[in-house]
């Protein structure tokens, strides 16, 4: 279902509900979306889409509910925003509400991510429950546990040469796919490529000891896999890691449950790029229009969309709400005990 309307300066009271702290812990938890404040507003001006507005508002919706009955409840429709944006309408449970007024949050500033002003015209396209044969997952930081002992990893690293590691750096770097040493080593440094190279190669050095003690599969991954096994997904694996990572998890008992597996060693060009997972659906003989790809990163959403391929933001990794939200994730979950939620039956 698709809505459209001209984007309009609101009164400003939204922002007050989207503060609240019970609306934005909800929306985290069932949307994903760790909310901006405030909402943008848009005005209905198509008796196409006040239409296709009053049939959604029929629909029981995803609650957003006060836990005392003193403020306001709301029902919330995932949507994307300009196919571009991942966001939801948000729908105050209050008498008088316009019927010409839709209301949307996301995770970060429409107005400046998209460039709008009061009059722009503004597409939503309401998002239902994914119809897929193919599941493919990510593997750091979507299934096992692993992106905490990188930042250990580059702490103790770091330590040992004398540079201060930013956790936030580091995270950025995983979700963009990029060296973090070559990010953070101060252009001043003497033979900056050698000094690049000794901490990569002192971190290879350390990573078997620092992934040993820190490292796990997240809980309950077991029981997501072979349950989504035994509705009938066939499931594959497309990461830029290596087999300690592929190990880690085969230590569940899930090795024989995957279609096909597609490591870094196997392809390349890493992520954005999207040999991996053109490799992976080649080998399961999948149509990438029958697909989603569940990741925790930028570069996980950027390569589903080069690939054809439906993307699933996850938040047990390097990426938060606010960049899956901008890459254009499909939907964006808590943990992998959410996906089957957002499948169709």
């Amino acid at each position: 279902m698709e809505l459209s309307g001209r984007v309009v300066t609101g009164t400003g009271q939204a922002a007050g509900f989207t503060e609240l702290t019970h609306a934005k812990q909800q929306f985290l938890e069932k949307l994903g979306i760790e909310a901006w404040p405030g909402t943008l507003n848009i005005k209905i001006d198509d008796k196409r889409t006040l239409s296709n507005w009053q049939s959604l508002r029929d629909r029981h919706g995803i609650g957003i509910n006060s836990p005392d009955g003193n403020n306001c409840h709301a029902r919330s429709y995932p949507v994307h925003i300009n196919r571009r944006v991942t966001g939801a309408i948000i729908f105050p449970q209050i008498n008088g509400y316009p019927e010409d007024q839709v209301e949307v949050i996301t995770s970060i500033s429409l107005r400046r991510h998209l460039s709008l002003d009061d009059g722009d015209r503004l597409r939503l396209d309401v998002i239902e429950p994914v119809r897929t044969s193919n599941i493919l997952f990510d593997l750091d930081g979507t299934l096992v546990d692993t992106v905490g002992a990188f930042y250990l990893l580059a702490k103790t690293t770091g330590a040992e040469f004398g540079l201060e590691v930013s956790k936030a750096v580091m995270y950025e770097t995983l979700n963009n796919g990029i060296s973090y040493w070559d990010q953070v080593v101060p252009a001043s440094v003497e033979n900056r490529p050698a000094m690049v190279h000794k901490l990569n190669d002192r971190a290879m050095q350390l990573w078997p000891d620092v992934f040993k003690a820190h490292a796990l599969a997240f809980p309950g991954v077991s029981g997501t896999l072979s349950g989504l096994k035994s509705a009938g997904y066939r499931l594959g694996i497309v990461t830029g890691s290596g087999e300690r990572s592929l190990d880690l998890l085969y230590e569940q008992g899930v090795a024989g449950l995957f279609d096909a597996v597609v490591t870094g060693a196997d392809v390349e060009q890493r992520k954005p790029d999207p040999e991996g997972l053109l490799k992976c659906l080649g080998r399961m003989d999948a149509d990438p229009a029958d697909t989603i790809y569940v990741g925790d990163s930028m570069i996980d959403m950027q390569a589903s969309h080069a690939a054809g391929v439906v993307p699933i933001g996850v938040l047990t990794g390097a990426g938060a709400s606010a960049s899956l939200c901008g890459a254009g994730a499909y939907r964006i979950i808590g943990s992998h005990r959410q996906l089957a939620g957002l499948l169709a039956g």
